[in-house]
């Protein structure tokens, strides 16, 4: 008896050891699960920070070091789960009930799968930032670890149901012997089971059931948003598979619309990272609220959400929520006491309008959302217009990266004049590109499509056209006043925006003052604030006068203004032209011209059209102008038309004085 109480004893034992060793695997195994779309999500981050040619490397480093940590980790679970598994294979139960065949093969294919996932990753990160840059441009915004994330993830799955299964068989089995050893002891033995072995089977039952709740959890943390508790994008691609289910086989249609955040970079680089993670979940829960009970929301990632409607089937109703969802998104976002600035772009394709596959309709949603950030903070629908418009964006944005090389950037000059006397004070240089198709383009054409290098390239093409015509017009005597150049924000950080513009006056044998320099209230975000004041400031030392361009559309303080070197306020033309239209306009106007005139600046109003606001000016204290009342955009030949009118003008009048 004491052989069989013994005996009944060590079987329970050995089922709960076999047990408890299973439940460490489920834990690892899900644990692991969890690294890996970390890893996943970690590797989108480096890749698209590294597409960004603006993103410092000193930001991306940090971010490869937290991959290569995260597959380290992943690696050393797997090495515990080997060990765990050879202890498992171990056990006296696992070998009498023998070694499922096809779980061991699942877990090696497993193992297989994701240590090539991790190769591929590694990969990522030991390439150079210019070879990531190369590389993702070719391979698009569809992510490498999209498809691996399926097909992981229901690996991932079957090993640990497996795990469970094997977990349910050895429980089975200690209770079958336990039966049989049992009912041969009679009333003694049954005193023994309640002093021994019921505490024992009770602490199995409750172990199991804390295994079958920490899963549950870990599913669900696997497929939610830890910031914004959105579903994730594994959950995203689990609904919008059942979706086209559905509609296979009731034909049930839906919709799906992307939002991307404008500005979302600058809102970090500027506020900090709370400050970004408050806008996020501001707009989670935004959509949230917009979208009906039984719609998806999720945050694929970053600053991209998605959402899928069911049953959305027509083109009017989906652009009325769509646009329902951009204004809750505008919706004021406070953090820490200050307003922060918030919109988004949004894409919307239907379900099978368009689309009859996944690939197709992800595809088509991007084209719509790309037509919608061309624009900032609305909606758009896909249909043909928005394709045909996207391949007609795309033909320009490839023809745009030769466009410096082929010197197919051209500079037109608008006066800027004295508002009082109409008198010439000198230009503004306007970009234009001469398309080798279309003609010549307007910069709203194709300065959207501008990023990075060839923003930069294209302003060292407007320099040396500049200084050239500046040379030519010296030469012949004209009297041309200073032409201001817009220098973008990437040649203002560093000195190249100042060795550009040296370089131009001793090539050319110019003055210094016959350039002048525009900058947008943007600089005031910008990280490298205090080394654009730096470069500002070394202009100014040399003479060239400074605008403060589009002021009050930005985001200008008076301490910015009190601290940023600047020479003239340039007032918006959207202010101008509603002169005599709004009040409200026009008293900004007012405030503006005060502004400048009690800092000592000058004041400059662009888009005069009509005598009334050129009058309205002038009243104002505003004694500089330009627009179309007294000149258009021309080019070089023509914009000094009058200078050598007025010159001849000059020398008939000095020779009659001489001959006098």
């Amino acid at each position: 008896m004491t052989v069989l109480i013994g005996a009944t004893f060590l079987t329970v034992k050995v089922a709960l050891d076999r047990h408890s060793l299973q439940q460490n695997i489920s834990y690892i195994i899900g644990r692991q699960f969890i690294r890996f779309q970390q890893l996943a999500n970690q590797t989108r981050a480096v890749m698209r920070a590294s597409a960004d040619p603006n993103m410092p490397e000193y930001i991306i480093r940090p971010m490869v070091e937290d991959i290569q940590k995260a597959i380290d980790d992943i690696r050393a679970m797997s090495v515990q789960l080997d060990d765990l598994n050879s202890q498992v294979a171990a056990n006296l139960l696992e070998r009498l009930n023998g070694r499922d065949a096809a779980s061991e093969r699942m877990r090696i294919e497993l193992a297989g799968r994701l240590e090539d996932f991790l190769q591929r990753a590694e990969r990522v990160v030991s390439t150079k930032l210019q070879e990531r840059r190369e590389r993702y441009s070719f391979w698009g915004p569809i992510d490498f670890a999209v498809s691996s994330d399926s097909m992981l993830m229901r690996q991932f799955s079957a090993v640990i149901e497996s795990a469970h299964d094997r977990s349910d068989l050895s429980i089975d089995h200690a209770r079958l012997i336990s039966a049989v050893l049992l009912s041969l002891t009679a009333a003694t033995l049954i005193l023994a089971t309640l002093i021994l072995f019921i505490p024992l089977l009770i602490k199995l039952r409750t172990e199991h059931r804390r295994t079958l709740d920490f899963e549950i959890k870990l599913t669900h943390l696997a497929h939610t948003d830890t910031l914004t508790g959105l579903g994730n994008r594994s959950s995203f691609n689990e609904a919008l598979n059942e979706l086209f289910g559905s509609l296979e086989r009731a034909g049930t249609g839906f919709s799906i619309l992307l939002v991307d955040l404008d500005h979302f970079k600058a809102t970090n680089d500027n506020f900090g990272h709370p400050a970004g993670d408050a806008v996020l979940s501001h707009v989670a829960e935004a959509l949230q609220k917009t979208f009906r009970a039984g719609d998806f929301v999720a945050r694929l990632g970053g600053d991209e959400f998605a959402a899928l409607l069911p049953g959305v089937t027509d083109a009017a109703a989906l652009d009325e929520i769509a646009a329902r969802a951009v204004a809750a998104i505008a919706a004021e976002c406070c953090f820490e006491g200050r307003l922060l600035p918030v919109s988004a772009s949004v894409g919307g394709a239907i379900v099978p309008g368009y689309a009859s596959d996944e690939a197709t309709l992800m595809r088509i949603a991007d084209l719509a959302l790309y037509a919608a950030k061309t624009k900032r903070n609305t909606a758009v629908i896909f249909d043909e217009s928005s394709f045909a418009q996207r391949l007609e964006q795309n033909r320009l944005a490839a023809a745009l990266a030769f466009a410096a090389d082929r010197d197919e950037f051209v500079v037109h000059y608008q006066q800027k004049v004295n508002l009082q006397a109409g008198e010439h004070l000198g230009f503004e240089a306007l970009v234009r590109w001469r398309h080798p198709q279309l003609g010549i383009l307007p910069p709203g054409r194709f300065l959207p499509l501008m990023e990075g290098h060839l923003i930069q390239s294209m302003t060292r093409c407007i320099v040396d056209i500049v200084a050239r015509d500046l040379s030519t017009w010296k030469a012949a005597g004209l009297r041309a006043g200073s032409v201001a150049i817009n220098l973008p924000e990437a040649l203002l950080v560093s000195d190249d925006g100042y060795d550009l513009i040296a370089a131009a006056v001793k090539a050319n044998r110019l003055d210094w003052r016959d350039f002048a320099i525009e900058v947008t209230e943007d600089v005031f975000l910008n990280r490298g604030a205090e080394q654009i004041a730096e470069t500002i400031s070394r202009f100014r030392k040399e003479g060239v006068s400074v605008s403060l361009d589009d002021f009050g559309t930005g985001f200008a303080s008076l301490v910015h203004l009190r601290d940023f070197p600047f020479d003239e306020l340039k007032i918006d033309r959207s202010f101008v032209a509603e002169i005599g239209k709004d009040i409200r306009s026009e008293q900004i106007i007012r405030a503006i011209i005060d502004l400048a005139r009690n800092l000592g600046k000058r004041c400059v109003a662009e888009g005069i059209e009509e005598e009334s606001q050129r009058d309205f000016l002038l009243n104002a204290g505003c004694e500089i102008g330009q627009g179309y009342l007294y000149a258009k955009p021309e080019p070089a030949g023509v914009a000094v038309e009058g200078l050598a009118s007025r010159r001849a003008a000059r020398n008939i009048t000095a020779i009659a004085k001489i001959a006098g």
